[in-house]
Order: structure tokens, then sequence, then C-alpha cells
């Protein structure tokens, strides 16, 4: 765990709950330094925030035991470095299928603007145990040696923030051009602090790494930035490392994708996509 969280352990402090009569919920949270993004110090990185709005869907009452098997986040515009107010609710109920939302809120000199907004479906969960297939791969977990090196393999400028305060194993380099970037993140604390931890929040957060490590462009020259996160898992995710073989797509208009195959230690557990804006610095 990193030292530099302004005082607390875990990306957020919840500061308030509220929760009214038809289960809409509302929390406030501040975010400490293990919330900061890559591109200033003055914004939050996506990952946390489309974590947090995660959990808030995850908490809703459903009306079955289930889990969420698919997640999308967007990003509605800079997420300062200041409380954020979330709201989750269930969109459309259902026996075996929900669907649920969350949106982020900032107060602003102009006042309250949205700044971030997910859906997930949620599925009824069953036994399968006897018909499991996963058309990927295992991916091996991290070995000594990359763990002996954790961060080095992350680009200088990243080491900070979010992307900072996890525990690397970076097995192929960020920004190659060969083939994808195979690397394992671990967020050793929980989102919220006080709170034991979620292991789909940690996936989430995680997965929006993504974009960076499987990037074919060298920080230093350009700005991609994710305006989504979308999540499909096949299989709920376990403990706290997350792994990716990423790989970026980039088109020939400043417009592009990146996209990854997620696993734990048990093996792989879904996949992940982003869209991306690319800027010349």
């Amino acid at each position: 765990m990193r030292t530099d969280m302004q005082g607390f352990e875990g990306c957020y402090r919840r500061i308030d709950r509220q929760q009214d009569a038809q289960d809409h919920v509302s929390e406030v949270f501040v975010p400490s330094a293990a919330a900061i993004g890559p591109w200033s110090d003055e914004l939050q990185h996506g990952g946390p925030v489309g974590a947090l709005l995660t959990r808030s869907m995850r908490q809703l009452p459903h009306g079955a035991p289930g889990r969420i098997a698919r997640t999308t986040v967007e990003i509605l515009g800079p997420i300062a470095m200041a409380p954020i107010e979330v709201t989750a609710r269930v969109v459309r109920p259902g026996r075996k299928i929900e669907l649920l939302s969350a949106v982020a809120h900032q107060v602003s000199e102009s006042g309250t603007r949205p700044v971030a907004q997910a859906t997930a479906w949620w599925l009824r969960s069953d036994e399968s145990v006897e018909v499991m297939h996963s058309p990927e791969p295992a991916l091996a977990p991290p070995t000594d040696e990359e763990l002996e090196r954790g961060e080095l393999g992350v680009p200088a400028s990243w080491r900070r923030g979010f992307v900072g305060s996890l525990r690397w194993a970076v097995r192929t380099p960020i920004g190659r051009i060969d083939g994808p970037a195979i690397a394992w993140a671990s967020m050793p604390y929980p989102l919220v602090e006080g709170e034991i931890g979620d292991d789909l929040e940690r996936c989430v957060a995680i997965a929006d790494a993504a974009n960076g490590v499987g990037s074919r462009l060298n920080p230093r020259d350009w700005v991609f930035m994710n305006t989504e996160l979308t999540v499909h898992l096949a299989q709920p995710p376990v403990g706290e490392w997350t792994g990716m073989v990423a790989e970026s797509w980039i088109g020939g208009d400043a417009v592009g994708m990146s996209s990854a195959v997620l696993s734990d230690l048990t093996g792989p557990v879904g996949r992940v996509a982003q869209s991306l804006l690319l800027e010349r610095l």
C-alpha cells in the first residue's frame, strides 16, 4: 500500500449515504491521491470512478442471487479531484435478468453536472460447472522476477495516482508493436476506505488500464484517452490480481480502440473494450 493516499486507505472515503423509499441510493465520496489519473493531477482516473459506479449497482437490492455480467462506463467529461455523488437504481427489475444504472455528479461553479454514468446487466446465477468452457488460454501467474521488477515496466510518467498505487508485474514491454502486451496488476486495498473490498470492483478499476498496457504509442508523444469502458465477465473474478493480454487498434483518423482478455489467478474471466481518442502532444 502506497503512502500517498491523503491519510486514508482506499481510493475514496464515503462521507454521506441516503436511500429513499424506492431503494434509490445516493452516496458522496471524497477521492484520495490513489484516484488521480495519468494525464493530470487535477483529474480522477476513470478506473476508480467506473469501479465506484459498479459498486453502487452491485449493492442494489436484487430479485434473485446473481451477479453483474456486463458493465459499461461512460465518461461524460473531466472528473475533478473533488467529491462526487453517486446514485444508482434498478431500471428493469426481474427474477432472472435486471438492468441497472448509476450516475456520478460533481458540483461546479455552474451547478451540478453529471461526469460519468454506467449501466450493467445483472444475471441470475445457477450451477453449470459440468459445461464450463473458455476460448482463451490460461495466463501464467506473475513470476518472482516480474514482481521484483514491479512498476519498472510502467512508463515513469504513469507511476503516480491510481496506476502508481497498484502493484505491477509487467511481462512484455508496454508500447510494443509486434503483438499484445501482457501485464498483471494488483489492487491490494479497498476501493472505499473501511470496506473489505470487492473483487469485481478491483477488476473493473484495473481493466480501465488496458489501453495503457496495450498501448502502441509513446505517452511522451501521444495522448490516448478512452471515452468509455465495457467489461464482459463470463466468470466472476476472484482475488486482488487481474491479468491483461491487451492490444490497441489505431485508426488513421486519430480514433482507435483497445481490447484485452482479463484473467485472475484461476484463469480467464472475461474481456474489456474501450474507444480511444488520440491527440499528438
